[in-house]
């Protein structure tokens, strides 16, 4: 890898062209392409480190668009996808780079933070998966779409998408790239617990996207009642806890919808373990047919995303 932080991996040298044929499909877009972006981010000092050195572990690949992760996390820099040549297939759309860093443990950032963890969950549970971090301005629409644009020129046919809000304008570029992409299964949050529960919408779970799956806690869900509720929003499956279905009384919980993406997504790579090929499609067919039961009046799969046979890395 070459010691020029500024040079061009030659990975993101091919997908440039795959970028913005997708971006460029969007008409929309072309007005807002033209503006000047606005990064309410929290802007961090110094340079960001450079992601370590290593090979491609192999696996499944996953996608994470968020925040940036922490990838010099001793659970993370192994397990990143990587190129022929050693280098990183992941992108830092705000800085534009391949470094898409967040510190796992700084008082300024605590999005970029609990992105590390979310990304340590999904690599936790599947281990055999490789990771493909992208990080995003989160109000940038044209950002979004770039970053799932990017994600489908990669290997990784899953993509996790642990963020929400409730302006449906933040992402409608984004549901005109998902609509132009049918070999990747996004796996997207139900949104903010409370919300959920007074039917307010929250994106892009209430996008409808087709062939998504969209993923909400156990707990969250069933202590505010939504899915008895008329009008409750689409929810495709709950999210228990690894484990959960395996002990009584007190349950291992998925904290909130964020991070039942990251255990739903590690849990997709694992109903693809050995497999030569599965479809999007047939990946969210088996998920659902493992629910370990149902709740509410909608008989709402409860998954557990355990894996037994893709838990040990080899």
């Amino acid at each position: 890898m070459s010691d020029n932080e500024d040079q061009v991996p030659s990975f993101m040298r091919r997908v440039i062209g795959a970028i913005a044929a997708v971006v460029l499909a969007f008409a929309l877009a072309q007005a807002a392409l033209a503006q000047e972006p606005q990064h309410p981010v929290i802007r961090r000092e110094g340079v960001k480190p450079k992601v370590p050195p290593g090979r491609d572990p192999g696996g499944i690949a996953i996608a994470m668009i968020a925040t940036g992760v922490d990838y010099t996390h001793p659970e993370i820099r192994d397990r990143l996808a990587r190129d022929g040549e050693g280098d990183i297939l992941g992108l830092d759309l705000i800085d534009g780079d391949n470094r898409p860093f967040a510190p796992s443990s700084d008082p300024r950032n605590d999005a970029g933070a609990i992105d590390t963890i979310l990304a340590r969950r999904i690599l936790s549970t599947y281990r055999h998966a490789r990771l493909v971090p992208i990080r995003v301005d989160l109000n940038d629409k044209v950002m979004l779409a770039r970053a799932l644009a990017f994600a489908a020129a990669t290997p990784a046919r899953i993509v996790a998408v642990p963020f929400w809000g409730d302006d449906k304008e933040t992402w409608e570029f984004f549901q005109q790239a998902a609509d132009q992409i049918s070999d990747q299964l996004l796996v997207v949050p139900a949104g903010d617990a409370d919300a959920v529960a007074q039917g307010k919408a929250q994106y892009p779970g209430a996008l409808n996207l087709k062939g998504a799956l969209i993923v909400a806690a156990v707990n969250e869900t069933m202590q505010r009642g939504t899915l008895a509720k008329p009008g409750a929003p689409r929810i495709d499956a709950l999210v228990l806890g690894r484990g959960g279905s395996m002990f009584g009384g007190i349950l291992p919980q998925a904290t909130d919808s964020a991070e039942a993406v990251a255990l739903a997504a590690g849990f997709a790579a694992c109903i693809q373990h050995g497999a030569t090929s599965m479809t999007a499609a047939e990946t969210r067919e088996r998920m659902l047919a493992r629910a370990v039961k149902a709740e509410g009046p909608r008989n709402t799969p409860v998954l557990d995303p355990l894996c037994l046979y893709g838990g040990t890395r080899y």
